[in-house]
């Protein structure tokens, strides 16, 4: 579930924030509603950044509870279950110990996010042009 969590979020928080720009921009009366590749590259990137600082904690967890447990020793790093390894990790090792390695995971995911919803975007604009087109033709070819 976790795997899945942080696209489905990420789609949501994307298709929101264009949802919202594009609502802007009408409002605005501006005359191109449109948005550029650059808007895109980074409504892609904030998209991913709040889903990764969302789902990472539940990712440290999820690691924890497959890694090897030690069932000798300290007891702070053997786990019950999910909300046993949740409740040890705050009062052992602190709200912080979640987030911990999210920088090395955040530059490599939000940069992928953001040039595939950028690319996603530009492909949708091509398709639509060509199909207009192609409409445009069948409907003069049938004039004729």
């Amino acid at each position: 579930m976790i795997m899945v969590s942080n696209p489905s979020i990420q789609f949501m928080l994307y298709e929101t924030m264009l949802k919202k720009l594009k609502k802007r921009r009408s409002l605005n009366k501006q005359s191109n509603n449109g948005v550029t590749a650059l808007e895109i590259f980074l409504l892609g990137a904030l998209a991913k950044l709040g889903a990764t600082v969302v789902t990472y904690p539940l990712l440290v967890v999820k690691s924890r509870l497959q890694a090897k447990q030690l069932t000798t020793g300290d007891k702070r790093h053997r786990y019950k279950g999910t909300l046993d390894a949740i409740i040890k990790m705050i009062r052992y090792e602190g709200f912080a110990q979640f987030y911990k390695g999210m920088s090395t995971k955040i530059v490599q995911s939000v940069l992928a996010a953001a040039v595939l919803f950028m690319v996603k975007e530009e492909l949708v604009k091509g398709v639509r042009l060509l199909l207009i087109k192609d409409g445009i033709r069948a409907t003069k070819s049938k004039s004729h």
